[in-house]
């Protein structure tokens, strides 16, 4: 496997590989894909209370939110609020149109901070088409397949420096927004192909994304709080495959909502079922 250059995001350097043409399907347990879908449902009420998710941090729009994430915010906040019993037709139907508006914002995307935000906005609109208990839905294979394409063009794009007016907290959050949105691209793929087919492709594509595991820092909520939770450990960043092995292993403490998740989509496990590791042999987050 021939490295393709070396990046640094976010003022952590590391390798890119040209992924490999192979794919493993993987079938796991109904508890772990409920887990996973169940979760991956609540990022657009979770984004609704706070413009916040594991994937989506507002710190990181100095300029305010993009309007394909505000539009979708008010969206979503109209899903949160209708009565599950009642008739979503037209709830469905405001969905299914801004996620059409926002494909065509995504063509003609003119910076990548631009193509970032309607990525996110289409992430959380797709959590509800996807993976909604209601057949109405309409979640087709085309949309599964653009968003590997858009979780793939994040990836090619992605700025190899940020500007020097970042601090250093808004340089990490900035990219870990984008490895992390990436990341819920492909976990809906993953979980929607489970809900409904009872199994999985991955990819080392997959495998190999960047994973940062010191979680904590991704909730500070300042730069004083992020410095004294930050280290500058050469061993932070990992590869997805690396960390929910860590994690299936029982080397990682203190295991969060995305840490969970990502251990459901890409080991078919639940944090319930794994054992606690030891403190003298863990990976800290």
């Amino acid at each position: 496997m021939n490295v393709l250059s070396d990046r640094r995001v976010g003022g952590l350097k590391y390798q890119i590989y040209a992924p490999l043409p192979l794919e493993i399907a993987k079938e796991y347990d109904q508890s772990a894909i409920r887990f996973l879908v169940n979760g991956l449902r609540e990022y657009p009420t979770a984004f609704v209370k706070g413009y916040k998710t594991d994937f989506i941090h507002p710190d990181i729009y100095k300029s305010g939110l993009p309007a394909a994430i505000r539009d979708t915010h008010a969206i979503c906040k109209v899903y949160a609020q209708h009565d599950p019993q009642g008739d979503s037709c037209d709830i469905f139907r405001l969905l299914r149109t801004q996620s059409n508006k926002i494909h065509r914002q995504i063509a003609r995307s003119s910076t990548f901070e631009e193509l970032l935000g309607c990525t996110q906005a289409l992430i959380l609109i797709q959590c509800i088409l996807a993976l909604d208990r209601d057949p109405l839905t309409q979640y087709s294979e085309t949309t599964s397949a653009m968003l590997e394409k858009l979780a793939k063009r994040l990836w090619e794009q992605a700025p190899v420096l940020l500007p020097s007016t970042l601090s250093p907290r808004q340089a990490w959050l900035f990219a870990e927004s984008v490895r992390r949105t990436i990341i819920v691209s492909l976990m809906i793929r993953s979980a929607h192909s489970l809900k409904t087919r009872n199994y999985s492709v991955r990819t080392p594509f997959v495998d190999s994304l960047p994973f940062d595991i010191r979680t904590a820092l991704w909730d500070a909520t300042s730069d004083h709080s992020w410095t004294e939770l930050n280290s500058e450990s050469p061993d932070s960043m990992i590869s997805l495959h690396g960390y929910s092995y860590a994690m299936e292993r029982a080397r990682v403490h203190d295991i969060g909502n995305f840490g969970a998740l990502i251990l459901a989509a890409c080991r078919g496990k639940e944090v319930s079922r794994i054992p606690y590791p030891p403190m003298n042999s863990y990976m800290p987050t």
